[in-house]
């Protein structure tokens, strides 16, 4: 009876020995650990990545376009710049358009943004634009908030661009919905005096 136990117990150490030797499919074992972690971490850092490129785009987008409003050309809808012969809603849809041509996606950009433009004699004349309603929707128009004024020469201008962003909400690993209807809200300001451009 010894004997044979101690036949069984060699055969077991035998076994335990080439299973521990035994080392097929252990590196598909361990990806499968860390393939996960892994892939949300690379997901979400594309998000980022991505969410930092719009945002950058669409400040850009207001600096270069606002050029038109510090030097004059917008306000007196000079001859050879985008405005000429435009006013009103045509001129302010013009200067919409032309920041848009400057995002990442301009039909995304014109259909889903506004823009807010403010003046004053001083920068202390500026109040801090506000993208948002009181029902966390984004400004329309319509609102009274929704102000649209280039002010004349040498006087202080904020441009603001409100850009409800649809694919922040749908962003892997990293969604960003901050209005009601789901989407992300870039806004992007530059603020400026004017030239004396009279």
């Amino acid at each position: 009876m010894t004997s044979a136990m101690a036949r069984h117990l060699k055969r077991s150490e035998v076994f335990g020995w080439r299973l521990r030797r035994d080392e097929e499919g252990a590196t598909a074992v361990e990806f499968g650990l860390i393939a996960l972690p892994f892939f949300m971490m690379l997901f979400g850092i594309l998000s980022v990545c991505h969410l930092f490129f719009w945002v950058f785009t669409a400040e850009n987008a207001v600096w270069t376009a606002s050029r038109d409003m510090r030097t004059g050309a917008f306000q007196t809808a000079a001859a050879g710049s985008p405005y000429a012969g435009l006013t009103g809603d045509a001129l302010k849809t013009a200067f919409r358009t032309q920041i848009c041509k400057l995002t990442v996606n301009y039909n995304d950009c014109f259909a889903h943004s506004i823009v807010l433009v403010q003046s004053s004699s001083t920068f202390s004349g500026i109040t801090q634009p506000n993208c948002k309603t009181s029902t966390n929707g984004m400004v329309s128009n319509t609102d009274a908030m929704a102000a649209f004024n280039a002010g004349a020469s040498d006087t202080t201008v904020m441009v603001t661009l409100c850009y409800g962003w649809g694919f922040g909400a749908k962003l892997p690993f990293f969604p960003l919905p901050q209005l009601s209807d789901g989407t992300f809200l870039i806004q992007s300001s530059a603020a400026f005096r004017t030239e004396p451009y009279n």
